[in-house]
C-alpha cells in the first residue's frame, strides 16, 4: 500500500469516527418533567437557539376593552415544562380555529408563558470507533439544544377573549389547542371583563358611573389616591 492510499484511508476512517448519525428532534417526554433548577439563556449560557414560537399575541390585537368581553383561559393542571414547539403548534391550531369558524377580527388570543428554560443534550456518537472517542456518563454536562416553559399547577397558559357569540367556538379552540400540550389541562370561563380584573357583573356599573379609566386592552379604577383632580376628587363617594 503506498503512501498516497494509507493517508487517504486514514482520512476517511478519521471522519467516519467524527461522524454523528442524524436523527429527528428528541421527544418532547424527555424534557417534560421540572427536574433541576432553571437554566435561563445568560452569558454562562451561550448558543441557545431560539424558540419556535416568537408571535405571542394573536388575532385582533388592538382592539379596546369594549370589543370583547368574553374570556376563556387554558389551565394547567400539572407542575411540567412545556417546549416551545408545544406552544407553537398550541398556538397555530387555536388561531386556524378561531378564523374558520368565526373571523380574524373576532378574537384576541395570548399565550402567557414563554420558553426561558434551556434544555441540554449529550449527543452521543454512534458509529464505528466510537467508544474510543466518548466516555458515556463521565463529564456529561449536554450542549443546548432547545427552550421549554416551566409552568405550574394552576397556571395560565392561554387566554382568548372574544365576543359572547362565539362562546361555542373559542372553548373548542381552545380544547383543540390543549391537545398540543402534554398533562392535563382544563378549559375555564373568567368572571372578568376581557383581560381586566374588573368582575363583568360591575364593569357596567362602574364604567357608566364614570369609575373606571380605559387604557387600551385594560381599566384602571380611579381611586381617591394621588394628586388631586376633578377625576379622581369624588371617587369614593356614592
Amino acid at each position: 500500500m503506498c503512501i498516497r492510499d494509507r493517508y487517504q484511508r486514514r482520512v476517511r476512517g478519521l471522519c467516519t469516527l467524527l461522524s454523528v448519525n442524524k436523527m429527528g428532534r428528541r421527544p418532547a417526554r424527555c424534557y417534560r418533567f421540572c427536574k433541576n433548577k432553571p437554566y435561563p439563556k445568560s452569558r454562562y449560557c451561550r448558543g441557545v437557539p431560539d424558540a419556535k414560537i416568537r408571535n405571542f399575541d394573536i388575532g385582533k390585537r388592538k382592539a379596546g376593552v369594549e370589543d370583547f368581553p368574553l374570556t376563556y383561559h387554558c389551565v394547567s393542571r400539572e407542575l411540567e415544562q412545556i417546549t416551545a414547539e408545544a406552544l407553537e403548534a398550541a398556538r397555530i391550531q387555536c388561531n386556524k380555529y378561531m378564523v374558520k369558524k368565526a373571523n380574524k377580527e373576532s378574537f384576541h388570543m395570548r399565550i402567557r408563558c414563554h420558553p426561558f428554560h434551556v434544555n441540554r443534550i449529550n449527543k452521543m456518537l454512534s458509529c464505528a470507533g466510537a467508544d474510543r472517542l466518548q466516555t458515556g456518563m463521565r463529564q456529561s454536562y449536554g450542549k443546548p439544544y432547545g427552550v421549554s416553559a416551566r409552568v405550574r399547577i394552576g397556571q395560565v397558559l392561554l387566554s382568548l377573549r372574544t365576543k359572547d357569540a362565539f362562546a361555542p367556538v373559542a372553548m373548542e379552540a381552545l380544547r383543540r389547542a390543549r391537545m398540543k400540550f402534554p398533562g392535563r389541562q382544563v378549559v375555564v370561563k373568567s368572571k372578568f371583563w376581557g383581560f381586566t380584573d374588573v368582575v363583568r357583573e360591575e364593569y357596567e356599573e362602574l364604567r357608566d358611573s364614570g369609575k373606571l379609566e380605559i387604557r387600551g386592552q385594560h381599566v384602571k379604577r380611579i381611586t381617591a389616591k394621588g394628586k388631586i383632580s376633578m377625576v379622581n376628587l369624588m371617587a369614593d363617594r356614592e
